[in-house]
């Protein structure tokens, strides 16, 4: 048993050893990517940030000019929208005085029919006198035509 736990002693203190004779060079590469990271995102000299300011302005300068002119669009779009709506309107005020219009010549026929409906019974019989008359003619216009047609053979 003691044994074991000696072996155990010496595996642990060569690992131990292994790592303090690692860890130095693994920390100096640690060290070394993180500074050529830095040192890749900041600026070398006063030109780059020169460069850098007018790249922001230049683009800052694109992006309102597409607003602007998104803007101008959608102007021009409300106005067009606008345009048809006051048109629609002015159809549908037509439309509306043309049906009261025409509501008040509806009233005014009803009257006139009413009025029609009550007028004395002698009226009325002139009005059947007259299919009368055009039963003869239909029939004296049917006889012709026989006769025609038999002439005709």
């Amino acid at each position: 048993m003691i044994e074991s736990l000696m072996y155990m002693g010496i595996g642990f203190l060569f690992a131990a050893l292994t790592l303090l004779a690692v860890m130095p060079r693994v920390h100096d590469r640690a060290v070394r990517l993180t500074t050529s990271c830095l040192r890749a995102t900041l600026p070398q000299s006063m030109e780059e940030v020169e460069a850098n300011k007018d790249l922001l302005r230049a683009e800052f300068a694109m992006s309102t000019c597409r607003i602007e002119k998104s803007l101008e669009q959608l102007k021009h779009k409300s106005t067009d929208q606008v345009v048809e709506l006051d048109k629609r309107a002015s159809v549908i005020n037509r439309l509306k005085i043309e049906g009261d219009a025409l509501k008040v010549e509806l009233i005014e026929l009803n009257a006139q029919l009413e009025v029609l409906k009550q007028r004395p019974i002698a009226s009325s019989e002139r009005g059947t006198a007259k299919p009368r008359r055009a039963r003869s003619s239909r029939g004296r216009l049917a006889a012709d035509s026989n006769d025609a047609k038999q002439r005709a053979l």
